[in-house]
């Protein structure tokens, strides 16, 4: 087979290399070589990643993505699941690579990131290094309506609580037809949530709270 003349492009591999856990035995800002099974791991990681990592010798686990193109194959780790999600979501925008798509989600981090996407705020977008207007543009013209849609408030600890949920889906239904933007609304239900907890155990403590933020 002639495998001339055809061209490489970067392909994720989702399923290979999901995650890594083994002996930390190099870290510096921002790659980590984990050594797992005698094999020494070498990653290229978040800021988060990098942060929660412990001293050299102790026992870490990271979630990975392996990316292969024409010259490379690199394994990008994350602090989290949700982390990973979203450095995929990026890198599926167009124009952004994966070494961009890292520097994304690791200068912001995945809630101020999700936040500045679902508010057009391009502005913290923008102060993103190596993220120029068009780039921002094209970030929230392609992320948005998908990271609306798929949103589920969920508990600090980020495990989806069905009560609670519920509280802030009626108090979310609430504003909405008070008048307020949804996005407004949801900002502001996610600053009390993160503010104001204790406020947003009752769906009418809730919604006076999120009142006074919108």
């Amino acid at each position: 087979m002639n495998l001339q003349g055809i061209k490489s492009t970067s392909v994720i591999l989702p399923i290979m290399i999901s995650q890594i856990r083994g002996n930390l035995i190099s870290k510096e800002p921002f790659t980590l070589v984990i050594d797992a099974g005698g094999i020494g791991y070498e990653i290229f990681c978040t800021q988060a990643a990098y942060e929660h990592a412990p001293g050299i010798g102790n026992d870490y686990q990271v979630f990975t993505r392996f990316i292969v193109r024409e010259d490379s194959q690199t394994l990008y780790g994350f602090s989290t699941q949700d982390e990973r999600k979203l450095f995929d979501q990026i890198v599926s925008v167009s124009g952004i690579g994966p070494k961009t798509g890292l520097a994304i989600v690791s200068s912001l981090g995945t809630n101020a990131l999700k936040e500045a996407i679902r508010t057009k705020d391009l502005i913290a977008l923008t102060g993103i290094p190596g993220v120029g207007k068009k780039t921002a543009e094209r970030l929230v013209v392609e992320l948005r309506d998908k990271l609306l849609k798929e949103e589920v408030f969920t508990s600090e600890a980020g495990a989806p609580d069905s009560g609670n949920a519920r509280i802030r889906q009626e108090a979310l239904a609430a504003l909405v037809a008070l008048g307020y933007n949804r996005a407004d609304a949801e900002k502001a239900i996610r600053t009390v949530i993160r503010e104001q907890p204790a406020e947003a155990e009752k769906v009418e403590r809730l919604i006076k709270a999120a009142l006074k933020t919108v």
